[in-house]
């Protein structure tokens, strides 16, 4: 198996837990591959997509096509199947259910890192006249 390297962001607390992984790598591929036997990203109802416009909502894996947030509920999927609400309300609900459900944290001003301090007269000076002494010798 050929290795692929690719690089991820985390924030402080996700490092931390990530840390305590024995083998991260392993552990991210598990989890991949797991989600992916959850998620289909071709439509799985392929006659109900044709007739309705949307897949069957309680197919197991989920289209990740139709329905890109996350499985809908019991309660939305039985509305849904008594024709209580339309498609296009059961891909609302089912973003809004799951809409927050990972918390997207908000910088603080102690997450920014300072920027260097600014250079004092006496380094910019220096730098001017060791400058103007190399441009000086070519003369």
């Amino acid at each position: 198996m050929s290795r692929i390297i690719k690089t991820i962001s985390l924030d402080k607390e996700s490092d931390e837990i990530a840390s305590k992984k024995k083998n991260f790598s392993a552990w991210v591929r598990k989890q991949l591959k797991e989600e992916s036997s959850l998620v289909e990203y071709n439509h799985i109802t392929r006659s109900i997509f044709e007739q309705k416009g949307i897949c069957n909502p309680s197919s197991t894996p989920r289209c990740g096509i139709c329905y890109p947030y996350g499985k809908p509920t019991t309660k939305d999927i039985r509305n849904y199947n008594l024709g209580l609400i339309s498609p296009d309300e059961l891909k609302l609900l089912t973003k809004n259910h799951y809409d927050g459900v990972i918390p997207i944290p908000k910088a603080t001003i102690n997450d920014y890192q300072p920027l260097d301090p600014p250079m004092s007269k006496q380094k910019e000076r220096k730098y001017l006249r060791r400058a103007l002494k190399y441009i000086w010798s070519f003369i």
